[in-house]
C-alpha cells in the first residue's frame, strides 16, 4: 500500500526536504537536500512510495549524519533496526549502511555477503558521492554528483534493508563479517596492478624456459595471459608454492612472500590438513604442463558468490621436473562467457583438433552440429579437460542428435576437489524438481557437500544443466559413468513415466492405454509424493473393481520405511462418486480396535466427470494385539467393507475380528445372541457384553465353534458323533468358565452357552438364491431351555437379526396365530410382544390356534423421512421379517413334509405358521402372502389372512361388529335396546379407524357426544342421532379422515373440535352441564380426563394408548407414557358400559375395579376376537379350498369367487361365537358369588398344572378372594373373561390329546367351524382338513364351555374322576338327545322380549340338565363311551317321553312342575320352551328309566310312570329336593351331596323295577306300586318316619342325610330278587340296553 502520494521525483524532493526541514537547520538545508537527491537517485518514484515519508527522512538523516565525519582508513559499517525511540524513525527491516571510499566490487560483494547469509534485501540505495572534507574528516560540502578534481573525494555509500534480525548478537556478527568482506575488497583491488605486472613477468619467462615447449603451443600460451590480462581476468589473489612429498600423499609449501591480494588473507594460519593433499593431486602437480586450469576450493566473497578459476604456469627444468607453480586466482570476466570459442587463446586450438579429428565437414549437417556444441560448451570444460576426454564428450554430446534422451557427462577436477556434471535433458520435462533430482543423485552418489548449477536454454529440444560439485578429495570414489547416468535417468522419470509404462506393463497395452485416458490427470500431487508408482497401479486396480454390488474396497499395507518395533500400519479404502465421511469411518476402526493416527484423502477424476476417492488411513492397533497383516487384509477388511455398507452393525463386537480373529459373520452370530440377550432382560448392555467376549476371545471362539458345529458340520455327522463333539466343546467351555474371575462375565458367557443349546434351528448357513449369505439371521428358540425367561414362556420362538430389523414370533402351540405387529420400542420389543401374546392367548380360546405374536423393529428409519419414505423402508423391514421366519419352518408338499434346506433341525416337524396384521402392518397381508407364495409354503395365501383374496376386517367390520355384541348384551341386561334407544358415548379414536369407525355405525340411535385421537378432541353435547351419524358415515368412507373434517354446522350449541396442542379450551355451559364438569377453562389433557370420567351411557375405545387403571396401579406400571397425563382410574368411571373395540385401552386391574363398582365390561380380548376369529375362518377355509384347487377340481378364480360370497355367512359364524361367549359370561358373572368355591379349585387346578399363573393374569389370591366374598362380590366379568378363555385352552388341549377328534360322531362337530356353503359341497374334503383334529377339539371345547359353564368340567373331573375327554364325550351325548343348542337358541330368540334374567334363568335350567344328564352318562357308562351308538339310542325314546310329562306326572310333582311352566309363560316365555325348561329335572330322570325299561324290557312310558309314582308315593321328590338344597361349605360336602343324588337316582330306578316285576306284569302301574307297597310295608313306615325326623329337624347336617340315604338303599334292595346281581351290576354301571 502507498502510504503517500508523489507526481513525479521532483514531488517527492520537495516533500522530503520539507519533512527534513523539521530536523535540519536551515543553513544545513540545501546541502541536504542535495544529498537526498543524490541519495534516492536511481529508485523508482513506486518504491518510495510504498514506505512512509517520516521514515524516508529518517534514513535520510541517519545516512547524512555517517557523511558528517568520516575517515577514509575506517570505512564504515553500520547494522541496526530503526525504532522511533532509539533513532526517530522505523522500519520492519534491519537497516544496513556502509559508507567506503569508492573502490570496484563493494556493492557486489556486500550484496553476495548478504546472500550468502540468507538475507533478503528490500532495499538497495547506493551511490558515489563527490565530497571536501577537512583535515579531521569532517565534511565540508557534497558536490554534483561525478565531480572530479584537486581535493575532491568518491565515497561510496551504501543504504541498506533487509530481513530483521531479532537479536543484538546476529547484528554484530553481520556488521564484523562486512567489515572482513571490505577488507577483502580493498587486498583484491589494492594489489590488482601489481599481479597483472606478475603476469608479464611470467610471459617473459616462458621465453626464457628450460623445458622445451612446442613453439605452436609457446606463443598460445603467451596470447593467451595476453588475453586475460586484456580486461578477461578479475585478479583476486596470486601465489606461488611447491610441491612436498610424504608417504600417503604430499603437502604443499606456499611462498608467503609470493603472495598477493586475497592470498595474503586466505592463506594466513593454515594447518598441516589443510596444506594435505591426495596422492593422484601430487601426480598432477608434478606433470610438466606450461599451463593449466583449475577451481579454487572456496566461493570468493569478492566480486561474485563463484568459486574462483585458478591459472597456473609451471615452472619446469631441462629434465620436465616442476620447480614451482605460479598460480592466480581470480574470475573470468562476463565477456568471456560470451565470446566465440574461436577467439579465446589456448581453447581455440582445442576446438581446432576436435574439429580435425571428428573428420566432419564444416559445413555439413554434423560440422554445425559440432560447432553449436562446442560454441555453447561450458567454458571451465574447454578450459580444464584434456582434449582427449573432451573430443570424447564432445562426440557423445553430437551423438545425442536432438533425441529426447538423459545424458550425464562426468568430470573430476585433478585436486580431487570437485566434480563438473553436463546433464542433457528434454526441455519438456525439465523443470526445478527434475534438476533438484539430478542433484540429489549425484550428491548422494558423490557424496557431495555443495553443489553449483547452471541451466542452459537454445533452441535444441534438450536443455543442460551443468553442476558442479564439491567433494571431499579423501574420497575415493571409483564411480562407473554409465550406472550413474542409469541412476539420473530413473531419477528424473516422472512419476507419471513409470506409472504410465507400469500401467501397460500390467493391463496389457489396449486396456493400459484406455485407462491412462479415463483418467487423464492421473493421480494428484499429494499421492505422488507419498505413494511409489507402482502401487499407484495396485490402487487403480482396486478403483476399477468398484461396482454397485461392491461400492467399497480396502487394502492394508505395512509402510516400507518402518523402524522395527513401530507398529504402524496403514489401510487404503477405495470408494467411488463421494468421500467417505471420516466421522463415518473413525467410529468403525476405533470399533476394531484400531486407533487412528491420520487420514490423507486422493481424489482422482474420471473422463466422464465420476469422482474416484483413495483414503489412506494410518494406525496402530490398540494395545496388546499382535497383527498379521494377511489376517487384516482378509478378515478385517472383509469386516470392514461389510460394516461400512451396513450389513453388519458399528460396536465394540466388531473388536472381536482383532482379538479372536473372528469372520464378521461369527461377530454378528454373537451379535445377535446378545441383542437378544437384551429383549429377555438379562439385565446387561450391549457395551458390556461385548466387552466380556473381548476379555475372553478363547470362550468366544469355542462358542462360535459349537454353533458351527451344531449347525453346519451336523449336516456331515452322524448323531452319535455330532453328541460327541457338542459334549467336547462344551465341556472345554465350561472348563474354560471355572477360569472366569467376574461373576457378571460367568454369566453372561454361560448365557451364551444356553442360548446356542437352546438353538433348534438357524438360516445362518443358508445362502440366497445367488448363493450368497443371507443379510439375516433367523433363530428358532426352544424357550423352556432358556434360564430366567420372563414369563409367559412360549412354546417355540424365532428370533430374527439384521442391522435393518429384529423381531421376534412367539408362538404356544404348534398351531398357534397372532398378528405381526410394527413396534417402535427399541429397548424391548419382546416385552412388548410379550404383553401382547398374553391377550393373544385368552382371545384365541375361540379358534383353533392357540396364541401367537410377533414384534419387529425397523431399526434405519429415515431421519426425518416422509410418511412414504418411512412405510417403505417398514415394509422392507418387515419383508426380512416374514422370510426370516419362513426360512427355518417346515413345508408341505403334496402331503409330505420338507425341511427347510441348509437347516439342521434339532426339532420334530413344525409346518403351521400363520401370520396377521396388526398395529402398523394392517395392509402387508398381501406382501406377507407374495413372500409365502415365493417361498411354496403350503398355505400360500392362508399364510397371512385379510389380503386382497381374503375376508378384509375393516370393510366387514368384523372386529366392531363383534364388540357391539358384547355392548349390545350389557345394555340388553340393564333394559336397554342400544338398537332402538338412543344411548350417549364417548369414543376413543376417529372415523378412519376400523373400530371406532365401524362400531360407531352400529347405530343409528347413539348421541356421540365427545371423542378424541391423538389429534383432535371432537365435543358435540346434545347431537341430533340421524344427521350426525349421516355425518359420521361420510367421513368413515373417506380415504383418510380426521375429526377436522366434520361438519361443524351441524353439531350441538357448545360444542366444536379442538386440537390437542392448544393451550387452553373453553367450557360452554352445555359442555359442563353434559360431562359434568365445574371449571371454565381446561388444558386439552384436564379436558380428557373429564371426558373418561363423563357420566355417560358406553366408553368406546376404538383407539391405542391405555386410558383406565386401578387405583391401586402406578402410571409406570401401565407402560403407555404417552397417556399418563389423562388416564383415570377403573372406580372414578361414571360410564355404564365400557366396549373394548381396541386392546389395552384398560389394564386388567382396572377393569376389575370397574366392574367391582357396578360397571359393565368384558375384557379387550372378549370383545374384539372378532378379527382373530375372523382371520382363523379364513385360513381354514383356505386350507380346505387350497387343497381342492390343488386337485384340480376348482380353478384360484373360482376359490376367490367362492371365499368373497361366503362373507356374511363368515360374519355370522364370528359373531355367532361373539355371542355365545358373552353370554356365557353374564351366565357366570350371574352365579359368581355363590361358585366362588368352584372358581378357586379350577384355577388352583390351572395352576398346579402350570397352565396359568395368577399373577401374571391379575387374578386374586386367596385371600383376595375371601375379602371379596366378604364383601359380597364374586370374581367379576373381566376376571371371568380370562378365566373362561384359560377353561377353553384347557380343554382344546386335553381333547387334542385324546381320542376324541378321531371320533367318526363327534367329528361331526368341525361343521359348526365352516358356512354351510362349504358343509353342503365340501363336507368329505372337510374330513381330510389338515386341522381336522384341531378343529374338532376347539368347537367342542368351545360349545361345551359356552354352554355349561366355565368350572362344568373342572366339577365333572372331580367328582367322577373321569377326563376332560371322557366329560366332552358325554356332553356331546347329553347336547345331541336333548338337543341343546336347540333350546338355547329358542331362549336367545327371546332378546328383548323376555327380561334378560328371565333368559338366564331358563338357561340356567338347560345347564343345570346338561350337567346333570352328563354325570349321569360318565357314572352309567364309565368305561365306554360310544357316543353314536348313544344317542342313536336314547335320542328317540327322550324325545317321546319329554312330550307325555303331562300324562308321566302325578300328585304334588305334577303341581310343582305346573306353578313352574305357568310362571315362565306369564313372563313372555313360549309354551313348548316353557315346558321343556320347568321340567328338566323330570327330563333327567328319563334317562334312568330308559336304562330301568332296557332291564325290565318294559315299555318305557310305563317305567317312566311308574318311577314318578314311586317319587311321589314315597316322597322322594321331595326328598331330593332337600338334598340339592343342602348349603355346600366346602368341596367335600359338594362331592357328598352329588353322592347323595347319585345315590338316590340309583335307588328311587331299583324301586321302580321292583314295582314293574310285580305280579305277572299285566296289571297297571298304579296296582303294581299298591302291591310293592303292601309288601313291604314295614321298610316303607321307618323310611316315612326318617322323613318326619328330617322335615323337623332344625339345620342341615349331611350325617343325617346319610342315614336316610342307607334307609332308601334298604328300601331299595329289600324289594330285588336276585340282589348280588344287581348291586355288581349298578356299581359296574354296565347295563346292557335290552336288545
Amino acid at each position: 500500500m502507498a502510504f503517500f502520494t508523489a507526481a513525479s521525483k521532483a514531488d517527492f524532493q520537495h516533500q522530503l526536504q520539507a519533512a527534513l526541514a523539521q530536523h535540519i537547520s536551515e543553513q544545513a538545508l540545501p546541502q541536504v537536500a542535495l544529498f537526498a537527491e543524490q541519495f534516492f537517485g536511481i529508485i523508482s518514484l513506486d518504491e518510495l512510495t510504498q514506505r512512509r515519508l517520516s521514515d524516508l527522512a529518517g534514513c535520510t538523516l541517519s545516512a547524512w549524519r555517517l557523511l558528517e565525519r568520516f575517515d577514509h582508513a575506517q570505512p564504515q559499517v553500520r547494522v541496526y533496526n530503526p525504532d522511533y525511540e532509539r533513532h526517530g524513525w522505523q522500519s520492519t527491516h534491519t537497516a544496513v549502511e556502509v559508507l567506503h571510499h569508492d573502490l570496484p566490487f563493494l556493492v557486489d560483494s556486500v550484496r553476495t555477503e548478504l546472500n550468502r547469509r540468507g538475507y533478503s534485501i528490500h532495499t538497495l540505495q547506493t551511490t558515489v558521492l563527490s565530497v571536501r572534507r577537512g583535515s579531521k574528516g569532517e565534511l565540508l560540502e557534497i558536490l554534483p554528483k561525478g565531480t572530479q578534481g584537486e581535493g575532491i573525494l568518491q565515497e561510496s555509500l551504501m543504504y541498506l534493508e533487509i530481513d530483521r534480525c531479532a537479536n543484538t548478537a546476529e547484528l554484530n556478527v553481520l556488521t564484523k563479517e562486512l567489515e572482513q568482506v571490505l577488507g577483502e575488497v580493498r587486498v583484491a583491488v589494492a594489489d590488482f596492478e601489481p599481479m597483472k605486472a606478475k603476469v608479464q613477468e611470467l610471459i617473459e619467462g616462458i621465453d626464457n624456459s628450460q623445458f622445451a615447449i612446442d613453439a605452436e603451443e609457446k606463443s598460445e600460451i603467451k596470447s593467451f595471459l595476453e588475453w586475460l590480462v586484456g580486461n578477461h581476468f578479475t585478479f583476486l589473489g596470486y601465489e606461488e608454492f611447491v610441491v612436498g612429498e610424504d608417504q600417503n600423499g604430499g603437502h604443499i609449501d606456499y611462498d608467503q612472500s609470493s603472495f598477493l591480494g586475497l592470498t595474503k588473507l586466505l592463506r594466513a594460519g593454515l594447518t598441516v590438513d589443510d596444506l594435505r593433499i591426495e596422492d593422484y593431486a601430487v601426480n598432477y602437480l608434478r606433470e610438466p604442463t606450461p599451463l593449466s586450469f583449475a577451481k579454487a576450493a572456496h566461493p570468493s566473497r569478492v566480486h561474485r558468490p563463484a568459486y574462483p578459476d585458478y591459472v597456473s604456469i609451471r615452472q619446469i627444468d631441462a629434465n620436465g621436473k616442476v620447480v614451482k607453480e605460479c598460480r592466480f586466482m581470480g574470475l573470468y570476466t562476463s565477456s568471456v562467457y560470451g565470446e566465440s570459442v574461436r577467439v579465446i587463446p589456448y581453447i581455440r586450438r582445442k576446438v581446432e583438433i576436435i574439429e580435425q579429428r571428428s573428420g566432419f565437414q564444416a559445413k555439413a549437417h554434423l560440422g554445425k552440429e559440432l560447432a553449436q556444441v562446442l560454441e555453447v560448451l561450458p567454458r571451465d570444460d574447454l578450459f580444464q579437460t584434456p582434449v582427449d576426454e573432451l573430443f570424447a564428450t564432445v562426440m557423445s554430446i553430437v551423438q545425442i542428435q536432438e533425441r529426447n534422451k538423459i545424458r550425464v557427462f562426468l568430470r573430476k577436477d585433478p585436486y580431487g576437489r570437485f566434480c563438473y556434471c553436463l546433464a542433457y535433458v528434454p526441455r519438456d520435462i525439465y523443470s526445478t524438481e527434475v534438476r533438484q533430482k539430478i542433484q540429489q543423485v549425484l550428491m548422494d552418489r558423490l557424496k557431495a557437500s555443495d553443489c553449483e548449477f547452471w541451466t542452459f536454454f537454445s533452441e535444441s529440444v534438450l536443455a543442460r544443466v551443468q553442476l558442479i560439485l564439491r567433494v571431499d578429495p579423501k574420497n575415493r570414489l571409483d564411480i562407473d559413468p554409465v550406472l550413474l547416468e542409469k541412476e539420473v535417468v530413473q531419477a528424473c522419470r516422472s512419476w507419471q513415466d513409470d506409472y504410465a509404462s507400469l500401467v501397460v506393463e500390467s493391463f496389457g497395452e489396449a486396456q493400459g492405454t484406455n485407462v491412462l485416458a479415463d483418467f487423464p490427470k492421473g493421480f494428484p500431487a499429494g499421492y505422488r509424493e507419498r505413494f511409489a508408482a507402482h502401487s499407484a497401479v495396485v490402487d487403480m486396480q482396486h478403483l476399477l473393481s468398484l461396482s454397485e454390488k461392491n461400492p467399497l474396497v480396502m487394502s492394508f499395507y505395512q509402510p516400507l520405511g518402518q523402524v522395527s518395533g513401530q507398529r504402524e500400519l496403514h489401510c487404503k479404502l477405495y470408494h467411488a462418486d463421494t468421500p467417505l465421511a471420516l466421522s463415518d469411518v473413525l467410529p468403525i476402526l476405533e470399533n476394531l480396535g484400531l486407533r487412528v493416527l491420520g487420514e490423507f484423502p486422493y481424489r482422482l477424476r474420471h473422463n466422464s466427470g465420476r469422482e474416484f476417492w483413495i483414503h489412506d488411513f494410518a494406525f496402530t492397533a490398540a494395545e496388546g494385539l499382535e497383527l498379521d497383516i494377511q489376517q487384516l487384509n482378509d478378515t478385517l477388511q472383509d469386516a470392514f467393507v461389510h460394516i461400512v455398507r451396513g450389513d453388519a452393525e458399528n460396536d465394540a463386537f466388531n473388536r472381536l475380528v482383532l482379538t479372536a480373529g473372528l469372520p464378521w459373520r461369527d461377530v454378528a452370530l454373537l451379535r445377535a445372541y446378545a441383542r437378544y440377550m437384551k429383549q429377555i432382560r438379562l439385565g446387561f448392555d450391549l457395551g458390556y457384553i461385548a466387552s466380556t467376549l473381548n476379555n475372553h476371545t478363547d470362550i468366544a471362539r469355542e462358542l462360535t465353534r459349537l454353533f458351527k458345529t451344531r449347525f453346519y458340520l451336523a449336516r456331515k455327522l452322524t448323531g452319535d458323533d455330532l453328541e460327541d463333539k457338542q459334549q467336547r466343546l462344551e465341556h472345554a467351555i465350561l472348563s474354560a468358565l471355572d477360569d472366569v474371575q467376574v461373576l457378571n462375565e460367568d454369566r453372561i458367557l454361560r448365557r451364551y452357552l444356553d442360548l446356542i443349546k437352546a438353538t433348534l434351528r438357524t438360516n445362518f448357513y443358508q445362502t440366497d438364491a445367488h448363493g450368497q449369505n443371507k443379510s439375516y439371521f433367523s433363530f428358532k428358540f426352544n424357550p423352556h431351555q432358556i434360564p430366567e425367561l420372563p414369563k409367559p414362556v412360549p412354546k417355540f420362538e424365532i428370533f430374527v437379526y439384521s442391522p435393518r430389523v429384529e423381531g421376534v414370533h412367539l408362538r404356544f402351540g404348534n398351531v398357534a396365530r397372532g398378528g405381526l405387529r410394527w413396534s417402535d420400542r427399541e429397548e424391548d420389543y419382546r416385552t412388548e410382544v410379550l404383553g401382547l401374546v398374553k391377550a393373544q392367548q385368552v382371545k384365541n380360546s375361540v379358534i383353533v390356534p392357540v396364541g401367537a405374536k410377533g414384534g419387529f423393529l425397523p431399526r434405519r428409519l429415515p431421519l426425518g423421512g416422509s410418511r412414504d419414505e418411512i412405510a417403505a423402508e417398514g415394509i422392507a423391514c418387515y419383508r426380512i421379517f416374514i422370510s426370516g421366519l419362513l426360512d427355518i419352518t417346515d413345508n408341505l408338499k403334496d402331503g409330505a413334509l420338507v425341511p427347510p434346506a441348509n437347516v439342521v433341525r434339532h426339532d420334530d416337524d413344525d409346518p403351521y405358521l400363520v401370520v396377521a396384521a396388526d398395529k402398523g402392518t394392517a395392509t402387508f397381508s398381501d406382501i406377507a402372502n407374495g413372500i409365502a407364495i415365493d417361498y411354496g409354503f403350503w398355505l400360500g395365501d392362508a399364510f397371512a389372512s385379510g389380503g386382497s383374496a381374503g375376508y378384509d376386517h375393516k370393510k366387514m367390520g368384523i372386529t366392531a361388529k363383534g364388540a357391539w355384541v358384547g355392548v349390545q348384551r350389557h345394555f340388553r341386561e340393564r333394559g336397554i335396546n342400544v338398537q332402538e334407544d338412543s344411548i350417549t358415548v364417548v369414543g376413543v379414536g376417529d372415523m378412519a379407524g376400523d373400530v371406532f369407525g365401524n362400531g360407531l355405525l352400529m347405530s343409528d340411535k347413539l348421541q356421540l357426544v365427545a371423542a378424541f385421537n391423538h389429534l383432535h378432541i371432537f365435543i358435540d353435547p346434545n347431537p341430533e342421532p340421524a344427521n350426525s351419524f349421516a355425518e359420521r358415515q361420510r367421513l368413515f368412507d373417506l380415504p383418510r379422515s380426521a375429526w377436522s373434517d366434520y361438519d361443524t354446522s351441524i353439531m350441538s350449541e357448545g360444542g366444536g373440535i379442538f386440537s390437542r396442542s392448544a393451550k387452553s379450551i373453553a367450557i360452554s355451559p352445555q359442555m359442563k352441564e353434559r360431562f359434568d364438569i365445574q371449571a371454565d377453562k381446561l388444558t386439552p389433557t384436564e379436558l380428557l380426563n373429564a371426558l373418561l370420567k363423563a357420566p355417560v351411557d358406553l366408553l368406546w375405545n376404538g383407539g391405542i394408548g391405555t386410558y383406565v387403571k386401578a387405583s391401586s396401579e402406578s402410571h409406570a406400571d401401565v407402560g403407555d407414557k404417552a397417556n399418563d397425563a389423562l388416564r383415570v382410574n377403573g372406580n372414578e368411571l361414571r360410564c355404564k358400559v365400557v366396549g373394548e373395540g381396541g386392546n389395552l385401552g384398560m389394564t386388567q386391574l382396572g377393569r376389575v375395579e370397574f366392574g367391582l363398582n357396578g360397571g359393565g365390561s368384558n375384557t379387550d380380548f372378549i370383545d374384539n376376537a372378532g378379527g382373530v376369529d375372523c382371520s382363523d375362518h379364513e385360513v381354514n377355509i383356505k386350507i380346505l379350498l387350497n387343497e381342492v384347487v390343488h386337485a384340480g377340481d376348482m380353478t384360484d378364480k373360482q376359490r376367490n369367487q367362492l371365499l368373497a360370497s361366503m362373507t356374511d355367512e363368515v360374519g355370522g359364524l364370528v359373531l355367532g361365537n361373539n355371542y355365545k361367549q358373552t353370554q356365557a359370561l353374564s351366565l357366570a358373572a350371574r352365579r359368581a358369588l355363590p361358585r366362588i368355591a368352584e372358581y378357586k379349585r379350577l384355577m388352583n387346578d390351572l395352576e398346579a398344572r402350570g397352565k396359568l399363573d395368577r399373577a401374571i393374569e391379575f387374578l386374586p389370591s386367596e385371600d383376595a378372594i375371601n375379602e371379596r366374598v366378604a364383601a359380597g362380590h364374586g370374581l367379576t366379568r373381566a376376571e371371568l373373561s380370562v378365566l373362561i378363555s384359560y377353561s377353553k385352552i384347557d380343554l382344546k388341549e386335553q381333547l387334542l390329546g385324546s381320542l376324541v377328534p378321531d371320533d367318526d360322531y363327534l367329528t361331526r362337530d368341525m361343521e359348526t367351524a365352516f358356512p354351510p356353503t362349504l358343509v353342503s359341497k365340501f363336507s368329505v374334503a372337510m374330513r381330510r382338513h389338515r386341522l381336522k383334529r384341531e378343529i374338532v377339539s376347539t368347537q367342542i371345547a368351545n360349545d361345551l364351555v359356552n354352554h355349561m359353564g366355565i368350572t362344568f368340567v373342572q366339577r365333572l373331573k372331580e367328582s367322577t374322576g373321569m377326563s376332560p375327554a371322557n366329560v366332552a364325550g358325554a356332553y356331546v351325548i347329553v347336547r345331541d338327545i336333548f338337543h341343546l343348542p336347540h333350546w338355547f337358541r329358542q331362549i336367545e330368540a327371546l332378546d328383548y322380549q323376555v327380561s334378560a334374567d328371565v333368559q338366564l334363568e331358563l338357561m340356567d335350567e338347560l345347564m343345570r340338565l346338561g350337567r346333570r344328564a352328563t354325570r349321569w352318562f360318565l357314572r352309567a357308562r364309565r368305561n365306554e363311551q360310544n357316543a353314536a351308538r348313544d344317542v342313536a339310542h336314547f335320542g328317540p325314546h327322550l324325545k317321546e317321553l319329554g312330550l307325555k310329562l303331562d300324562e308321566l306326572l302325578s300328585g304334588e310333582i305334577r303341581d310343582t312342575w305346573q306353578a313352574r311352566y305357568q310362571a315362565y309363560v306369564e313372563a313372555g316365555v313360549p309354551e313348548l320352551l316353557a315346558r321343556m325348561v320347568a321340567g328338566t329335572t323330570h327330563l333327567y330322570t328319563l334317562l334312568p328309566i330308559i336304562e330301568a325299561s332296557d332291564v325290565t324290557g318294559q315299555d318305557p312310558a310305563d317305567v317312566a310312570k311308574a318311577y314318578f309314582a314311586v317319587g311321589s308315593a314315597l316322597d322322594i321328590t321331595w326328598y331330593l329336593q332337600q338334598i340339592s338344597a343342602l348349603p355346600v361349605e366346602n368341596n367335600w360336602q359338594a362331592l357328598a351331596r352329588e353322592a347323595f343324588r347319585d345315590d338316590v337316582d340309583w335307588q328311587q330306578r331299583a324301586i321302580t323295577i321292583s314295582v314293574l316285576q310285580q305280579g305277572d306284569g299285566t296289571h297297571d302301574v298304579e296296582t303294581r306300586l299298591a302291591l310293592w307297597m303292601e309288601e313291604h310295608e314295614g321298610m316303607i313306615e321307618r323310611w316315612r318316619a326318617m322323613l318326619v325326623e328330617i322335615r323337623a329337624a332344625s339345620g342341615t347336617d349331611y350325617a343325617m342325610y346319610a342315614v336316610a340315604n342307607r334307609e332308601l338303599l334298604d328300601v331299595a334292595l329289600s324289594g330285588q330278587t336276585v340282589v348280588p346281581a344287581v348291586i355288581t351290576a349298578t356299581a359296574g354301571a354296565e347295563l346292557e340296553p335290552a336288545a
